[in-house]
């Protein structure tokens, strides 16, 4: 039996004001449906950095599921 991951956001804001956000924890685009609000309401926008766990299958048990 596996033991789940746990899932992970870090938000970093440079002294400029510049804002990154990091997710780890996740396998495919359910990151992207994690960070969606919060990339909103911090107007973060711009170059998107996918790691290998995007690409990832989900485990059993996970469903991906793709709205609009």
């Amino acid at each position: 039996m596996s033991t789940p991951t746990s899932k992970t956001i870090e938000i970093t804001v440079s002294p400029e004001g510049s804002v990154s956000i990091k997710t780890s924890g996740f396998t495919g685009s359910s990151c992207r449906d994690a960070t969606r609000d919060l990339e909103r309401a911090l107007g973060v926008s711009g170059r998107e950095h996918l790691l290998p766990e995007f690409y990832a299958q989900a485990q059993s048990g996970e469903r991906l599921q793709q709205g609009n």
